[in-house]
């Protein structure tokens, strides 16, 4: 079996500089007007060299998917490993994550289209994606139990099932709301009546 490539610091540092210039790139033009060579020129690298690194333009966006999605990811843990109370952590986590990984695709003229291509090229990392940060809410939630913070006693909801619903709410209100602001304030007064449900 194949061991996974270890890169250097350098080249980790070359291939994030890569991501956040493909990321402005593929906002600004959309996923399907985007070439290589555009990509290339805005990481002040040459077409070839970004060829070294990734296939293709379908390679290139699946990485970027995944290097956006494990950010958001290591910076909501990071929230939730705070001492403030446990439902500011909660919701906070949620709002670092979509301001991470959601909000630069949904700012975009070309949102629908990449989010399109998000789900046909990258459903394997937002799955994976998802799953981790329901599953680090959910532990978030049951240790506030274990020291009173919050109740599931009258609920028949376990913490990962309350979780779950959550975030499906959030995704009704990404797709109704006409701006960020409108969707973080709708996102934060959901979590906070979802919250409210189980608080002490």
């Amino acid at each position: 079996m194949n061991e996974p490539k270890r890169i250097s610091a350098r080249e980790k540092a070359k291939q994030t500089a890569v991501f956040d210039a493909a990321a402005d790139v593929f906002a600004q033009y959309g996923f399907r007007r985007t070439t290589m060579n555009d990509i290339a020129q805005a990481a002040g690298i040459s077409r070839p060299a970004l060829y070294l690194m990734f296939d293709n333009k379908e390679n290139l966006f699946h990485e970027l998917a995944a290097y956006r999605i494990n950010l958001a990811l290591k910076e909501a843990r990071a929230v939730l490993a705070g001492s403030d109370p446990v439902t500011e952590r909660f919701i906070n986590a949620l709002m670092v994550f979509e301001k991470v990984y959601t909000e630069p695709v949904a700012n975009s003229p070309h949102g629908e289209e990449l989010i399109d291509v998000n789900m046909s090229l990258a459903a394997d990392v937002m799955s994976k994606g998802y799953s981790s940060l329901v599953t680090a809410l959910a532990k978030v939630l049951k240790e506030a139990e274990e020291t009173g913070e919050v109740s599931f006693e009258n609920t028949p909801m376990t913490h990962k099932v309350f979780v779950e619903l959550l975030l499906s709410s959030m995704k009704g209100i990404k797709k109704m709301a006409a701006s960020k602001e409108e969707y973080r304030k709708q996102t934060q007064m959901v979590a906070q009546i979802f919250l409210a449900k189980v608080a002490n």
